[in-house]
């Protein structure tokens, strides 16, 4: 049985497909060949896609980071861009660690569109992939009948407004005759 905590948990090698934009551009850089690190403290991408974004390269002091099979990755430049699961709805702002390259493990993994290596790899903690989430819940929104007669500006159909001009036209009417009865 499931409980509620498993939930709470992506596996520490999970493979999602994500995209990416930098900030000020237009162009979403696909990354099918991603995959989600349970024990990075930083997320990583590589140069080659991080240069595909167009997005600002920052040099850093360098960092190591070490991937659940123990690699060792070394960055010496960041860029930070938003992305999102591409089968999700919502998007999110990461830093990413720029690396020359993210080799993909002995015997393949991930879905061979990066040509033997990753384009980016996900630190822990990072919003989890739809795919391993609950259900989202939509709640109903209930609202009152509307009691009042005139209803707000902007709430009436265009048939409503064309009838109420009309009515409006024929008393404006109306009105100029008897002011230019009364002046006779």
């Amino acid at each position: 049985m499931i409980g509620e905590t498993d939930y709470l948990l992506q596996a520490a090698s999970t493979a999602v497909r994500i995209s990416v934009v930098a900030d000020g551009q237009e162009k979403i850089v696909k990354l099918p060949n991603t995959v989600y690190d349970g024990t990075l403290q930083k997320s990583l991408i590589s140069k080659a896609r991080a240069d595909a974004t167009h997005g600002l390269i920052q040099p850093k002091a360098p960092i190591t980071a070490v991937d659940n099979r123990g690699t060792r990755h070394t960055s010496s430049s960041t860029i930070t861009l938003r992305w999102y699961y591409d089968s999700g709805l919502q998007s999110f702002k990461e830093t990413f660690y720029v690396v020359d390259r993210l080799p993909l493990p002995e015997g393949g993994g991930g879905d061979g569109g990066g040509g033997g290596e990753w384009d980016a790899m996900l630190r822990k903690g990072v919003e989890r992939s739809p795919e391993h989430s609950p259900p989202q819940a939509y709640p109903y929104v209930k609202t009152p009948p509307q009691t009042n007669k005139d209803p707000q500006p902007g709430t009436l159909s265009a048939k409503e407004k064309q009838l109420r001009y009309l009515k409006e036209k024929a008393a404006e009417a109306e009105r100029i005759r008897k002011a230019l009865e009364t002046k006779k």
